[in-house]
């Protein structure tokens, strides 16, 4: 319909069909510009949309993978500490006996000094008299 407008109108005035050839010349690229620049947007939106998706998935296995390590370091604190508590348990026992058997050493060690000493003042004495 556009063609047989410009075809009459450029029978009655040759410039003016021409203006008009050009002018729907120009429509027509802007048109098919535009059409080009939809195509590869909506091609860029479903190529992001994928490199979205694919990185959400990457994504959700790092943080498994990050829970499960979290998880294994977490009895691993759990062990270490079950462990620190039974050495301080037995050291408590140990310094415990140590201290029994030094007090008991020592008791020992002032009884013989009593007997010794009580020796020591019967030799002493009867020297004296």
């Amino acid at each position: 319909m556009t063609d047989e407008l410009i075809r009459q109108v450029t029978i009655n005035c040759a410039e003016r069909g021409l203006l008009l050839l050009r002018v729907r010349d120009e429509i027509r690229m802007t048109i098919a510009a535009y059409q080009t620049l939809y195509e590869s947007s909506v091609a860029f939106g479903m190529r992001k949309a994928l490199m979205a998706e694919q990185g959400k998935s990457d994504m959700e296995q790092l943080i498994k993978s990050l829970e499960a390590e979290k998880k294994d370091l977490e009895k691993q604190v759990m062990d270490l500490k079950a462990k620190c508590d039974a050495i301080e348990k037995r050291e408590a026992e140990r310094r415990l006996l140590d201290e029994k058997k030094h007090n008991e050493e020592q008791q020992a060690l002032k009884k013989t000094n009593q007997q010794l000493k009580a020796q020591l003042e019967g030799i002493i004495a009867p020297a004296k008299k």
